[in-house]
């Protein structure tokens, strides 16, 4: 198994969690490009995925692990339930999800499920409300830059577009969201775990 997880404590709760059990920590890391880098060298039977790591959201790590053909379970950790979670999560290619806070009994019971082949969402994330739209990566993208401080045209800089088009993308980003302003946008996507 590779825990992606960059709080040392939770690792210890995960270490601890699985203790005695038939599960093997092969590896350790704590952001998503070191994941990556660590599975381009080792195989393994299991990932743990924290949701919100300091360079990636961790269903966009297994999202890009999908499309490089790496098929092993995924389950995704949070530290509290998040609305919309699992349906992000099934969106990535996820077979789970679990709240960081739960019983460590339960974390063992997901991971066997998975093993064995079953999809294990954790019901303590309130369901995406019907119709919501979900925000685009570009989208989500300009959110994230705008939530780190930067203005429009320092996102167009980094996204390598126009500033016209950072705007049209925020708009599209606070329809979508319900939000009608920067920090509100921010806010709600925080919330969403999108960010």
């Amino acid at each position: 198994m590779l825990v992606v997880e960059d709080d040392a404590i939770v690792r210890t709760w995960v270490r601890l969690a699985l203790a005695g059990g038939d599960f093997r920590i092969a590896g350790e890391t704590g952001s998503a490009t070191e994941a990556e880098e660590l599975l381009g060298r080792r195989a393994v039977d299991v990932l743990l995925v924290d949701q919100h790591l300091p360079d990636r959201l961790g269903s966009d790590l297994v999202k890009s692990l999908r499309r490089a053909g790496m098929a092993c379970p995924a389950v995704l950790m949070t530290a509290s339930p998040q609305r919309g979670l699992n349906e992000v999560a099934i969106e990535a290619g996820a077979q789970a999800s679990v709240v960081k806070s739960s019983d460590p009994k339960r974390l063992r019971v997901v991971l066997r499920g998975v093993l064995a082949g079953h999809r294990i969402f954790d019901p303590a994330h309130p369901k995406r409300p019907t119709g919501e739209a979900r925000l685009t990566p570009r989208e989500r993208g300009v959110i994230a830059l705008v939530a780190a401080g930067r203005t429009n045209r320092e996102a167009a800089a980094v996204l390598g577009v126009s500033d016209e088009t950072v705007k049209t993308l925020l708009e599209r980003a606070y329809t979508k969201l319900g939000a009608r302003r920067r920090a509100e946008a921010v806010l709600e996507a925080r919330a969403r775990g999108l960010i």
